[in-house]
């Protein structure tokens, strides 16, 4: 949810920016990501809300966002505002509740409220919905043409970085072609690496992320040193 992503070859990029990025775009399916700073982030993005649209859907919209200020919308009409499921026009089932495996297991004290969205061509998505943020968890085949920020689906893991992804698919999406109602302009983000933060903070924060069980220690310590230590707990 920052983001840190894990692509579908095994890759691993990170995206800090703001605004609305392709998650997954291919000729038929569109999956956005709206990317923003909180209060909490220092200036650094979190994934905000998704959106799923193209000719996949068949012209509809569904779109997830988080506990505060967010819902979950199909053709920008609330559903689901409790546990429950849904069938979005026929295409599949999108089924609210509080089961499932976490992204980040270090979120595991905390209430689950988990998005579980199945839809044609066995394309599974999992949202699970924090305060202020998202984690996602996308299952699918690869489809013509694709690319996004989780990466290219080509069995080649080694161009999936960041600047790869970047230099493929660009900074972020323009307004017209946004699923989103509510647009957020890109700004590029603060490119800092954990290299970057002071050796005294580092040691702490690394010790902070091994006492909390940490398996993802680099984004677990990039998160507590420049976003703070509070999201060593929960995960961000």
């Amino acid at each position: 949810g920052d983001p840190h992503i894990n692509t579908f070859d095994k890759g691993h990029a990170d995206f800090y920016g703001e605004g609305i990025k392709w998650i997954v775009r291919s000729a038929d399916l569109h999956i956005q990501g709206r990317y923003k700073a909180t209060q909490f982030t220092n200036g650094l993005a979190a994934t905000n809300a998704v959106a799923i649209g193209g000719d996949f859907m068949k012209g509809h919209v569904l779109k997830v966002g988080p506990m505060e200020n967010g819902q979950i919308t199909f053709d920008n009409q609330p559903i689901l505002g409790t546990f429950g499921t849904f069938n979005p026009a026929g295409l599949g089932t999108v089924t609210y509740n509080d089961q499932g495996e976490l992204v980040d297991g270090a979120m595991a004290h905390l209430d689950k409220h988990i998005v579980h969205i199945s839809l044609p061509g066995a394309m599974q998505m999992e949202v699970m919905r924090w305060s202020n943020h998202i984690n996602l968890r996308i299952s699918m085949s690869p489809r013509p043409g694709q690319d996004g920020h989780c990466g290219n689906f080509n069995s080649n893991a080694a161009d999936d970085t960041t600047d790869s992804i970047r230099a493929r698919i660009g900074m972020g999406i323009p307004q017209s072609q946004s699923l989103f109602r509510a647009f957020q302009p890109t700004i590029p983000g603060k490119r800092q690496t954990v290299a970057d933060c002071p050796a005294p903070k580092r040691s702490q924060a690394e010790q902070a992320c091994r006492a909390a069980g940490r398996s993802d220690m680099e984004a677990c310590t990039f998160d507590a040193c420049f976003a703070g230590e509070q999201y060593v707990d929960e995960g961000m």
